[in-house]
């Protein structure tokens, strides 16, 4: 899938096979910008689609496009174990197998949000949750008395309020959210090229961001 003229060659193959890199007996994926090929998401369109967007799955790495104008939203339900729920700008829901990695890319908006709802391992793709709902037995951000917040020099906060954690990032170019997703609750995030974080008992994790019209978030499930 490509908007490349007709006149041009084939150029590099465009796999999405991202690299990782290990931190703290985790993985995240490497580099600071996706299109730039150590990432991946070059299967997707280069000119994403102005309403609703697209995906592509190659392997094991799944990659969605949005690109409206306004905002964009995407939600993402994702067992640990291969199986992905993905919806975006009201679209229909879609139901994917085998995935490890999910790579969403937003462009144009400069406000976008991005919903993982993290789930304990199912027996089959039928088990795995609907839409962006909050899970059973996470706490709204109104009931946790003391919050645990971290604000980096990269253009971002993350905010865990019991089993919800909240990404903001607002780099007036180009955000890069990278989240690696271990099982169990256990997240290490990373945005902007700064330091990694690691949380503990997240069920949900909202990624909001704003000003800039280029964002990358990357969701890598990994090991223990």
């Amino acid at each position: 899938m490509s908007d490349q003229p007709s006149h041009q060659g084939p150029g590099p193959s465009r796999k999405f096979v991202p690299d990782v890199n290990p931190l703290e007996s985790r993985f995240l994926l490497s580099g600071t910008d996706p299109r730039g090929g150590t990432t991946g998401g070059d299967d997707l369109p280069r000119f994403l689609p102005r309403t609703g967007g697209v995906f592509v799955q190659t392997g094991s790495e799944l990659g969605i496009g949005v690109g409206q104008p306004t905002r964009n939203t995407v939600q993402v339900t994702d067992d640990h174990a291969g199986n992905v729920q993905a919806q975006w700008n009201g679209g229909p829901n879609h139901l994917l197998t085998g995935v490890t990695t999910t790579f969403i890319e937003a462009e144009r908006a400069r406000h976008d949000q991005i919903t993982f709802n993290l789930t304990a391992p199912r027996t089959g793709p039928a088990a795995v949750a609907v839409g962006s709902h909050v899970p059973t037995g996470a706490v709204p951000a109104s009931e946790e008395r003391h919050p645990r917040i971290i604000r980096g020099r990269t253009s971002g906060t993350a905010v865990q309020s019991g089993s919800v954690l909240t990404v903001m990032v607002n780099r007036p170019k180009s955000n890069v959210v990278q989240i690696a997703n271990a099982g169990g609750g256990n997240v290490q995030v990373e945005w902007n090229g700064g330091k990694s974080h690691s949380f503990a008992g997240i069920a949900t994790i909202v990624v909001n961001v704003s000003n800039a019209t280029k964002d990358y978030i990357i969701l890598t499930d990994s090991s223990s």
